[in-house]
């Protein structure tokens, strides 16, 4: 009897100590997962409550940091500009074309006015492409450090044989006016702008490279800053080079010739035979001086006495277009030369915008060179 009552006894203290264990059990997973409210704790906010015996309040921390880098959407518009510069011209030119319009993402929810980035599209690209293509990234961006946003602004330079080059000319009409006067008017009256050179920036591609760094030379009182990527820019004595380029592009010959070297009588355009005559080296003069001539470009800049904030190049090193390193490269000596200061980046790629562009290059140089109200 006296065995029973102690195999008795002892089995009612395995019992309480078993219902104890499974109790401190449940009450530490509670601390660990929770905060006794239904929400979890993870990662440090675990470890500050555990070290510092206040896991509820450490719980908060982390949701209010990811609530500070809620992504927040931009805006595009599409608006249609009437052009009187480009209805000056010789082939019956459309005068209305577009405009794609990128504004950040606080511009509807504030009454502050914003730096404007504006974009050159290069020979048959579509400058509306450009700014879908950039919204993530520019959203990206902009939701992190919204004190330094600013509206983005595709300018369209197709004509009616392909591209416009963003100068004036008899035969397709003034597209250097068009640009930087009309539309950097239109702009400013319509969205609400920093209308300061300071806060205005001009960046592009290829034609678009070439037609940034020429109207912010010819311009700097508009634009502030220029950025330009794999630009139409050439070395003295490499016409030839490019003209072998082009050989087989007919849309580009005739857009580039009624854009530098024209006819005031059609035809309008005509192209290099390379015979070596007097006549037809007079004409390759010509076709170099659109892209090329640099030299007297750069001196024209240097007269004006109104020094750009900032100057960017950069290129492919394989580019299928040779003579786009080489020019410029030579154009970075030239500006080196003047002591004119600038930045030069070559990156490994072909003829073509870089990679995540617009987070590598565009928003940082420009966010280092503009100004904010």
């Amino acid at each position: 009897m006296k065995q029973f009552l102690i195999t008795v006894i002892m089995l009612i203290a395995i019992i309480f100590s078993f219902a104890g264990c499974n109790s401190n059990s449940k009450e530490t997973q509670k601390d660990i997962s929770g905060d006794g409210k239904g929400n979890k704790i993870t990662g440090s906010a675990i470890d500050d409550g555990i070290k510092n015996g206040t896991s509820e309040e450490k719980a908060q921390a982390p949701t209010h940091k990811a609530e500070d880098f809620v992504l927040k959407n931009g805006t595009i518009k599409t608006d249609v500009c009437d052009s009187k510069a480009i209805s000056q011209n010789l082939i019956k030119e459309e005068t209305k074309h577009n405009l794609f319009i990128y504004l950040p993402p606080t511009y509807n929810e504030s009454d502050k006015k914003y730096p404007v980035i504006y974009f050159l599209h290069g020979f048959g690209d579509s400058p509306s492409d450009f700014i879908s293509n950039s919204q993530s990234e520019l959203d990206q961006a902009f939701s992190k450090d919204p004190s330094k946003e600013f509206i983005l602004v595709a300018v369209d330079g197709r004509n009616s044989s392909g591209g416009s080059f963003y100068v004036n000319s008899p035969v397709t009409g003034k597209w250097d006016d068009y640009t930087s006067k009309e539309v950097v008017s239109y702009i400013d009256s319509s969205y609400r702008t920093i209308a300061s050179a300071n806060s205005r920036g001009i960046c592009g591609f290829s034609m678009g490279g070439f037609g940034a760094l020429n109207l912010a030379f010819l311009h700097p009182d508009i634009y502030g800053a220029v950025f330009s990527m794999s630009p139409g820019v050439l070395a003295p004595g490499k016409i030839g080079d490019a003209l072998d380029s082009w050989e087989y592009d007919s849309g580009f010959l005739k857009s580039y010739s009624q854009a530098f070297a024209y006819n005031t009588k059609s035809p309008y355009d005509t192209t290099p035979t390379r015979d070596g005559s007097n006549k037809d080296n007079k004409l390759l003069k010509r076709w170099e001086s659109g892209f090329g001539n640099w030299k007297e470009k750069v001196e024209a800049y240097m007269k004006l006495r109104t020094p750009l904030k900032a100057i960017g190049l950069i290129y492919g090193t394989s580019d299928s277009y040779k003579w786009i390193p080489e020019g410029t490269e030579y154009l970075s000596g030239l500006l080196d030369e003047k002591g004119i200061k600038h930045t030069l980046t070559s990156i490994q790629g072909g003829h073509n915008i870089p990679y995540e562009a617009m987070t590598t290059y565009i928003i940082p140089f420009f966010q280092d060179s503009i100004e904010w109200e």
